[in-house]
C-alpha cells in the first residue's frame, strides 16, 4: 500500500458507524429518508479500498424503533460486507435500541434486560462496548455496577490501548 503520511501506518483500523436507524418493514426514515442505499454505497467503497478493516463498530440507535426486522435487515445487509473484508462487526446499543430485540438479532443471544456490555480483543487492541441506554427513556446513564465492571475491565492495560464504544 502507498504511504500516505510521514507516520507509520496504523497497527489497527475500524471503521465507526452511528446512528443507521433502520425501520422494520424496508420503510424510509420520515418517509423520505434510504438507509439501505448509503451504507451499501459505504460498503462498496470500504471494500474497494483496498485498506485492511479489522471491525465495522456501529454505535448506538441502529434502530430507530427497536424493530425485529430493521435489526435483521441490518444484519443482512452488513454482515456479507464484513465477511468479504474480513472484518468483525462491533454491535453498540443506543437510546433507540432495545436491549431484548438488540440481543437476539445482532448478538444471537436471548433476550435480556441485562445492560450489554462485552469486551472485545482485536489482536493486542482492547474494545469495551458500553450500553448506556436506559429502557423506556431517551437519555444515556451507566450503573454503579458497569462503572465498577468497567473499572474491573480497565485495571489490566491493553498492549495497543482501549477504545470505548
Amino acid at each position: 500500500m502507498t504511504a500516505f503520511s510521514q507516520h507509520p501506518p496504523a497497527d489497527h483500523i475500524l471503521v465507526h458507524l452511528s446512528d443507521t436507524h433502520f425501520l422494520g418493514s424496508g420503510r424510509k426514515l420520515y418517509d423520505q429518508i434510504d438507509s439501505d442505499g448509503p451504507l451499501n454505497s459505504l460498503m462498496e467503497r470500504l471494500a474497494q479500498s483496498g485498506l485492511q478493516i479489522e471491525a465495522l463498530v456501529f454505535t448506538g440507535d441502529l434502530a430507530d424503533r427497536a424493530e425485529v426486522d430493521a435489526y435483521e435487515r441490518l444484519r443482512d445487509l452488513v454482515q456479507p460486507w464484513a465477511d468479504r473484508l474480513q472484518a468483525e462487526i462491533i454491535w453498540v446499543m443506543g437510546n433507540h435500541d432495545e436491549r431484548g430485540p438488540f440481543s437476539e438479532v445482532l448478538w444471537g443471544e436471548k433476550p435480556t434486560a441485562d445492560p450489554r456490555d462485552r469486551t472485545i480483543m482485536l489482536g493486542d487492541l482492547r474494545v469495551i462496548v458500553l450500553d448506556s441506554s436506559v429502557p423506556g427513556y431517551h437519555h444515556g446513564a451507566l450503573t454503579p455496577e458497569q462503572v465498577e465492571w468497567l473499572r474491573g475491565e480497565l485495571s489490566t492495560p491493553a498492549p495497543h490501548g482501549t477504545l470505548l464504544a
